[in-house]
């Protein structure tokens, strides 16, 4: 029974960490509105590789080691870059899909790999999950990343197919340009408050 509920709780963790705003889940939308719902699966898959591949990189690694606040607070002024050069490419779009890509595997790696709050959300709340799996399970906290990573897809998955119901309303509409610039203000504002709690995470520590 234990058991059962460790493994729900992994999927349950999944699905809030998919449903969550953020950086990945307005980019999926901003996706969705350019080329469709089906186009924005390309981001929805691109950012579950990246985010498993820096989860396993924790969970094979960094769990044996304390990791110092500092080091999250520097990594994420990566992220912050890559947010407002994302936010500055939303802006420029005008119209239903524009040719080029925005979204590349490379930026969305970039994105996920140097955001503190990822390290830090996997480091105090998935770790710790994941190693009680370990504990009933041979291997478990892997079984504990493939069942978080499911829980996500289905949410990011479920959400960006549903915000996608509004594109033809939006095509009909002068507002599409509109939306962009309000995607491309969301973007930059994950980029400010990432900015504010990584400087003031760094003043905690002076």
């Amino acid at each position: 029974m234990e058991l059962l509920l460790q493994i729900f709780s992994a999927f349950v963790l999944g699905l809030i960490g998919g449903a969550v705003p953020g950086p990945i889940l307005t980019s999926a939308f901003t996706e969705s509105l350019r080329k469709g719902f089906i186009g924005s699966l390309r981001i929805v898959f691109m950012a579950m590789v990246s985010e498993a591949m820096v989860a396993f990189f924790i969970l094979s690694i960094f769990f044996s080691f304390h990791i110092p606040q500092i080091i999250f607070s520097i990594i994420s002024f990566v992220g912050i870059v890559v947010l407002i050069w994302l936010a500055s490419q939303v802006w420029k779009i005008k119209k239903f899909d524009e040719e080029g890509t925005i979204f590349s595997f490379k930026k969305i790696f970039l994105l996920t790999a140097f955001s503190g709050p990822f390290w830090i959300f996997w480091l105090t709340i998935c770790v710790p999950q994941a190693f009680l799996l370990k504990q009933k399970v041979a291997g478990g906290q892997f079984l504990f990343l493939i069942l978080f990573e499911l829980g996500w897809l289905i949410a990011t998955v479920l959400l960006t197919f549903l915000f996608s119901r509004f594109r033809p309303f939006l095509a009909k509409t002068d507002l599409i340009s509109l939306v962009f610039k309000f995607f491309a203000l969301i973007l930059l504002f994950f980029a400010v408050r990432l900015a504010l709690d990584s400087i003031t995470a760094l003043q905690k520590l002076f």
